[in-house]
């Protein structure tokens, strides 16, 4: 139901220095002149900032002490690839799991993104729904393609994404052996606003209310897909 998600906070330099002896954090540097420097994608320079990673977590710490976490909680909870069931409960275990290897309270870090999904059983293969998924919202459906999803088709809205790809095939490439079609649905929410409308603000809110916020949300969106696709979603 949820996958990945991003979040931040401030801490304090012991909070810091726990943090680092757990974990291995590296800077980047000038090959040419061997000086410390961040770039961001635009080529703006600023304040080095340190990386760590738990397996496939991305830790940034700033030298102004805020940090940022991001990742799959799902790739986290099966070490790198996706189970057939990952719910709820999955997802708590991941977050105990990766509280105790940071030592950070977690739970109440601030929510900068998250994303949620639900997987269908469509009655017509899901690459019919996906090759003619065309608009949403007056927004146009684009083709891409990533190692772990395949060909899949994403719209994107200032405060989130819209995506649909074939579960079935992602979950054929790691092994299983699945006898439907499985068709995914996931939003990726970038602005916080849409959840701060249902009072979620931290992560313990997040997962006290994600149940309801994917009952709430997911039917909504699906709402907004082609009319000549359209699947009851039930949650």
């Amino acid at each position: 139901m949820i996958d990945y998600i991003k979040l931040s906070s401030r801490i304090n330099s012991t909070q810091e220095g726990y943090l680092r002896d757990r974990i291995d954090f590296t800077k980047s540097y000038n090959e040419s002149t061997g000086e410390l420097e961040t770039f961001l994608p635009n080529g703006k320079k600023v304040p080095t900032r340190s990386y760590g990673w738990i397996k496939n977590i991305k830790i940034e710490l700033f030298p102004s002490g805020y940090i940022e976490l991001a990742g799959s909680l799902h790739k986290y909870y099966n070490d790198g690839t996706q189970l057939y069931q990952f719910g709820k409960k999955e997802a708590e275990m991941a977050l105990k799991w990766l509280i105790e290897a940071t030592g950070l309270e977690l739970l109440f870090f601030k929510v900068d993104s998250a994303e949620v999904g639900v997987n269908l059983i469509p009655p017509i293969p899901s690459d019919e729904i996906i090759n003619n998924a065309l608009m949403y919202k007056r927004r146009p459906f684009e083709a891409k393609y990533c190692t772990d999803e395949g060909n899949y088709r994403q719209a994107t809205l200032s405060e989130y994404w819209v995506k649909l790809y074939n579960k079935r095939l992602h979950y054929e490439k790691q092994g299983y052996d699945i006898e439907h079609e499985i068709l995914r649905f996931e939003l990726k929410i970038n602005k916080m606003r849409m959840l701060a409308k249902y009072r979620i603000f931290t992560l313990e809110d997040l997962i006290i209310s994600i149940e309801q916020i994917a009952k709430d949300m997911l039917p909504k969106a699906w709402k907004e897909t082609p009319a000549q696709y359209k699947l009851r979603l039930r949650m």
